[in-house]
């Protein structure tokens, strides 16, 4: 068998007929870009694809072509003969769509660019220098030999220009400039993206960002705020909107290491953390049983708020010292 595995999930698809393409809960725009670029490339292949997630679509990505296609859950004895796992770092990322009888029955593919995956999968893709999940799901498409144009483009370009902020983070090379500039020759909607995805936070977001805003923290090189679950349910903030906050932070001059601490309504605490090249976060969000990046990654943790904050801050610090001792 080829031990290459972008050759193994090219066959992996190629002989499948009816397979699940899963976006992972409180879905980005890399997870949901690739979900549907794969899903209309699957369609010109003569496929039946069926792409899953758990929450509902945010609408500022509810515009790329398929949107609307996505279920919220998937039958145990459903028609399927394949599972993608899109731009997640575990099996539980899955939200429970993805059933513990198909393991070993249906064939697991993970295509993922963050550092923390264990490989879960039967074939995994994981490139974790990879700006977004859309550089190795790329490969893949190229392998299938379908034309990577139009709406496909599109929702390539989508998942870059989000997971990269809008081009502005250290993962933006000249490699992925390159890709964006391909893609938008190709037909993929960058002006459409920039304009319906990356320039449109609704009402309830910026109120949001608001309460964020006005409980923020710094100390000495972290960044930090708190939102309690009143605040959120004030404002008709569901459990599963993507306020964004860690990326809104991540624009304090001052702060090296910065956490969100959204307080949920099953009583525990979503962390968001990011930071500046040179600092890790990666190994903080592991340890609290969570993953992502160096610069960005996430968890949740059982709360109440402060108990959450509490518990996590030291970690921070500790972050900023190691840095601080290494350099």
């Amino acid at each position: 068998m080829n031990d290459n595995p972008v050759a193994q999930a090219t066959a992996l698809l190629q002989h499948s007929d009816h397979p699940l393409l899963i976006a992972h809960p409180r879905p980005d725009g890399d997870t949901i870009g690739c979900t549907l670029a794969l899903r209309l490339a699957l369609l010109q292949l003569g496929k039946q694809p069926l792409v899953a997630c758990v929450h509902p679509i945010p609408l500022n990505l509810s515009h790329l072509p398929g949107a609307g296609t996505f279920v919220r859950d998937v039958p145990e004895d459903a028609d399927i003969d394949l599972v993608v796992a899109i731009d997640m770092s575990d099996l539980n990322r899955t939200g429970g769509i993805y059933k513990d009888a198909w393991r070993g029955h249906i064939p697991l593919l993970v295509i993922d660019h963050h550092e923390t995956n264990a490989a879960f999968g039967d074939v995994n893709i994981i490139a974790p220098e990879a700006a977004a999940t859309a550089l190795p799901l790329l490969e893949v498409l190229e392998s299938l030999g379908v034309p990577v144009q139009g709406d496909i483009a599109t929702c390539l370009l989508a998942a870059i220009i989000t997971d990269t902020r809008g081009l502005r983070t250290a993962a933006t090379t000249p490699e992925v400039l390159a890709v964006v500039s391909r893609l938008t020759a190709a037909g993929g909607d960058y002006t459409g993206i920039m304009e319906k995805t990356m320039n449109a936070i609704s009402y309830q977001q910026m109120r949001g960002w608001g309460v964020a805003l006005n409980r923020l923290q710094l100390e000495g090189q972290l960044a930090w705020t708190a939102f309690p679950l009143a605040e959120k349910e004030a404002l008709g903030i569901a459990d599963h909107d993507d306020l964004n906050l860690g990326n809104l932070l991540s624009q304090v001059r001052e702060a090296k290491v910065i956490a969100s601490f959204l307080e949920m309504r099953d009583g525990t605490v979503k962390i968001s953390f990011r930071a500046r090249p040179g600092y890790n976060v990666a190994w903080i969000a592991a340890d609290l049983g969570g993953g992502g990046h160096r610069q960005a990654a996430g968890c949740s943790i059982a709360g109440p708020l402060a108990t959450a904050v509490a518990r996590v801050l030291p970690l921070l610090k500790q972050e900023l010292a190691r840095h601080d001792a290494d350099v």
